[in-house]
């Protein structure tokens, strides 16, 4: 009979422990975006394939999940991605606002992914992006912005990847026909296989040495100092550096390693990209970066860059009060004829800003089991009434009964 009502594959129910840490993780980090100045927006979870797709790199394409609306016959699309929706409609409604823009959004997206590949189709997404500017400022800003946000779920030891796909894109533009050979090894870090393919390309020696030494271009912000001295990819190297500077201003304090061969995102990307990861957990937390040509395919033409956080990745790792799950209060009067003056209390305490759980049945020979139960639920106590004008509080605690002789009573006492 189960088997009637399983979940497709790659998506899930959360009771409410974990849809409690997922909405407190997401809300912590809305929040400090607010402290930044970002706005946030409500992008549909799902529209037209064509509108998703013309914003979406390579990798993001094969992933989408289409159905025809049998209202109009289109085919639409569940969103893999929301930064293309920001995209669309900052060209669509936003192009008129001053820039720059500083946007974030929370929701979820999907995914096609293999069976077996042991990945999640749904995905709980949050982000930032900031639009309008191409400035190294920007670059630092955004970075700064991902990991202080980190920082405030009490995630520590961190570690910034960070390259320059605009490097990439300049010296691979130059490689003609093994172009997707050269990709291939230094995906890989194949050294043998990017010499085999360098050797074929007909391109000039300074470009095939520089290409084969992108894979030692590896390690701590030192190996900036190293890459300045070649004068082709100077302004690249530049960039970062502006970049590094300003993370030092910004007082971030995580571990940085610079790669200059790395290829992620090379399709969308088109500067500075990053990866904030944590040796505690397998997946990236945060993966983001410029993408100046992404805006410009919705008609208008505005440089960006931004992050996407995989919000159950940090689930594992940020540290996160329960306290806020537990209810402030539970209610329970002893008998019906109480009923009216329970609620009041309930309400009065819930105008205060406590979270409360009203339970009006009085049955006497559950009562006992009951408070006991609601005992576990409550981070101040239970709340018994037994008379009109008489609170008596159990305290969570302690088990500690005091009797009051009106709410305010009790709650000058907390």
């Amino acid at each position: 009979m189960l088997e009637r009502f399983s979940l497709p594959q790659g998506v899930r129910d959360f009771p409410p422990e974990r849809a409690e840490e997922i909405r407190r993780v997401e809300e912590c980090l809305l929040d400090e975006f607010t402290r930044w100045g970002y706005r946030r927006v409500i992008t549909p979870f799902f529209e037209s394939l064509e509108a998703i797709s013309v914003g979406l790199g390579d990798d993001l394409k094969d992933k989408i999940l289409k159905f025809v609306d049998p209202s109009t016959g289109d085919v639409v699309a569940l969103r893999p991605d929301i930064t293309p929706q920001i995209g669309r409609l900052v060209a669509t409604h936003l192009k008129d606002h001053i820039g720059p823009l500083r946007l974030c959004y929370n929701g979820r997206v999907l995914r096609y992914e293999e069976r077996g590949s042991g990945k999640e189709r749904e995905i709980f997404q949050v982000g930032c992006e900031l639009m309008g500017l191409s400035s190294p400022e920007a670059d630092g800003e955004i970075i700064a912005l991902a990991v202080k946000s980190l920082e405030k779920l009490g995630i520590k030891n961190l570690v910034l990847d960070i390259g320059h796909t605009g490097l990439l894109r300049f010296l691979l533009g130059k490689t003609g026909n093994v172009r997707n050979e050269i990709e291939e090894a230094l995906k890989k870090k194949d050294q043998e296989a990017l010499e085999k393919a360098i050797s074929k390309a007909p391109i000039p020696q300074t470009i095939k040495k520089v290409i084969l030494s992108l894979p030692e271009l590896y390690g701590n912000k030192d190996i900036l100092r190293r890459a300045k001295k070649i004068s082709i990819i100077r302004k690249y190297v530049k960039e970062l550096e502006d970049v590094l500077i300003l993370l030092d201003e910004f007082q971030v304090g995580c571990d940085i390693n610079v790669d200059l061969g790395e290829l992620r995102g090379f399709n969308y990307y088109t500067g500075v990209s990053f990866e904030l990861i944590s040796p505690r957990v397998p997946s990236p937390l945060i993966i983001g970066g410029r993408y100046d040509e992404l805006i410009e395919k919705y008609g208008y033409k505005c440089p960006a860059t931004g992050f996407a956080v995989d919000i159950e990745a940090l689930l594992d790792v940020a540290s996160t009060s329960h306290e806020d799950n537990k209810n402030h209060f539970v209610v329970i009067p002893t008998k019906p004829s109480l009923r009216r003056e329970s609620i009041k209390i309930a309400e009065l305490l819930r105008r205060s800003g406590f979270k409360v759980i009203l339970d009006l049945k009085a049955d006497v020979s559950l009562r006992r089991e009951r408070i006991k139960e609601n005992q576990s639920l409550s981070s101040y106590g239970v709340i018994i009434l037994e008379t009109t004008g008489k609170v008596r509080l159990i305290e969570s605690r302690t088990g500690v009964s005091k009797e009051f002789s009106n709410l305010e009573e009790l709650l000058s006492s907390i």
